[in-house]
């Protein structure tokens, strides 16, 4: 789809939350505004968003939770080890509950607030999740208050004038393989980072890409980041990943189609055993209250197996080992499974047979090594807690391959408290902007917690925001 003028005030590049939310926004103040989506539909990964963090919201003072902002920059400071941009932080933090009754006002539905995993109580959850937020409520709203929407059309390139400040972007539109200039005075870029480029996660952090299982569009192939690095941008940040723990290995499906399935959430969440390619235990399995510990402890091997036989199926099937998660279709879900050959699935008669079948030489050892550590109740080796130790016996035994769930990617551009992306000698770009995962570094570390829950989809918010009103200054 082609654009219906040839210029505009600011163009926004990506129709996920942050761009939905900097549409509304530029709307709102009158802006002449382009968005483009180079995908058919609107709203990307954003739509699979569950919740936005918050500090010192009503629905916190209704539930009678109290959270002191330091309390969050000193925890962030301590989980980034300094990384973070802490004033960026601290006025995310200080707009955050505002931010949330922003989106009320325009149209998401937000009624729930929870925390997730050990983490504080700052999730504050969409009805419908971001798919309602964004395409019932923001995208609503920022055409009827005149910003121009169009579909099917990548920004293939930032023009720039002689002194480097960016004046234009060329779109092409994929229906039509037509070509055309567009003249700004700003562009946002809101791509949503670059989970879905292989090629950038493995050659800017030691992630093992094909492990990977994105839960997400599809479409987060870092486009916003090329754009920028090829009219000066510094790159920054590369590398973190937002992993949430295990997934069923199966690249070739849609990871959101395993990713709440009871079988999916049995062998990654249950603290039962793993091991690697090599048939060994690497680590305490009791991990995956915080998602980024269990992320980082998986992805370091080459191959993960959950290893577990059928009286632990049998005993799932009435009650989670931790929690209250319902397992009540877990039988049937196995047999299923197994009926269809997944390939993540493995079966044998006993653990003999399946080493042998699977090549793993030391499985054998491994397994007799845990079922005496379940004996005397007590994980000599990694301390796990010995209600999570269950003895391996009774077939049929299983092995299921493990891949890392993630939801995006944080970094790759530097950008300032204006959300102005900055070149390599910490300059801001002209009429440069970016939001929501693009410009993400400043929140992280190597590593995304979710001790703070929410907090890179309430930035997606907050930058969306807090950009155009820079761009108006």
């Amino acid at each position: 789809m082609l654009a219906k003028n040839k210029e505009y005030d600011l163009a926004i590049v990506g129709a996920g939350l942050s761009g939905s939310v900097a549409a509304v926004q530029a709307g709102l103040l009158g802006i002449k505004t382009l968005l483009v989506e180079k995908g058919r539909t609107l709203g990307g990964t954003g739509n699979y968003v569950e919740g936005v963090f918050a500090v010192g919201s009503k629905l916190q003072k209704e539930r009678g939770v109290d959270i002191n902002p330091q309390k969050i920059i000193e925890e962030e400071r301590e989980w980034t080890h300094a990384l973070a941009d802490m004033k960026i932080w601290q006025n995310y933090i200080n707009e955050s509950a505002k931010n949330i009754e922003w989106l009320q006002k325009y149209g998401a539905r937000i009624s729930e607030m929870r925390t997730l995993g050990t983490g504080d109580d700052t999730w504050h959850l969409f009805e419908g999740h971001g798919k309602q937020a964004i395409n019932h409520g923001l995208l609503p709203v920022a055409k009827k208050h005149g910003v121009e929407i169009i579909t099917s059309s990548r920004v293939i390139k930032l023009e720039t004038n002689s002194q480097g400040i960016v004046n234009g972007v060329l779109l092409k539109d994929f229906e039509s393989d037509t070509e055309q200039s567009i003249v700004t005075k700003n562009v946002i870029l809101a791509t949503g980072g670059y989970l879905n480029n292989p090629e950038l996660l493995d050659s800017n952090n030691n992630h093992n890409s094909n492990r990977i299982i994105p839960v997400n569009s599809g479409k987060d192939t870092g486009d916003g980041l090329n754009l920028a690095w090829n009219v000066g941008a510094k790159k920054f940040g590369m590398g973190t990943v937002m992993m949430f723990g295990g997934q069923l290995y199966e690249p070739k499906v849609a990871g959101y189609k395993n990713w709440q399935r009871a079988i999916n959430r049995a062998v990654t969440h249950e603290a039962i055993l793993w091991v690697n390619q090599n048939g060994e235990r690497f680590a305490n399995e009791d991990c995956t209250d915080i998602w980024a510990i269990a992320g980082n402890t998986l992805i370091r091997q080459e191959k993960v197996y959950a290893i577990l036989d059928q009286t632990q199926f049998k005993s799932l099937a009435k009650h989670a080992f931790k929690g209250n998660y319902d397992y009540k279709n877990l039988l049937a879900e196995l047999d299923s499974d197994i009926k269809s050959n997944k390939p993540y699935l493995f079966k044998a008669n006993t653990v003999k047979e399946l080493a042998k079948k699977m090549q793993l030489d030391n499985l054998e050892i491994t397994v007799k090594h845990y079922n005496d550590l379940v004996k005397q109740g007590r994980d000599t080796d990694f301390y796990k807690k010995a209600n999570y130790l269950h003895k391996i016996s009774n077939g049929p035994v299983y092995a299921f391959e493990l891949g890392v769930g993630a939801f995006c990617t944080l970094g790759g551009l530097k950008v300032n408290f204006e959300n102005k992306v900055l070149d390599n000698n910490g300059h801001p770009i002209g009429g440069l902007y970016a939001i929501g995962s693009d410009g993400s570094a400043v929140l992280v570390g190597d590593t995304y917690g979710v001790n703070v829950p929410g907090s890179e989809a309430g930035y997606c918010v907050y930058s969306g925001r807090n950009a155009v009103f820079n761009l108006i200054k």
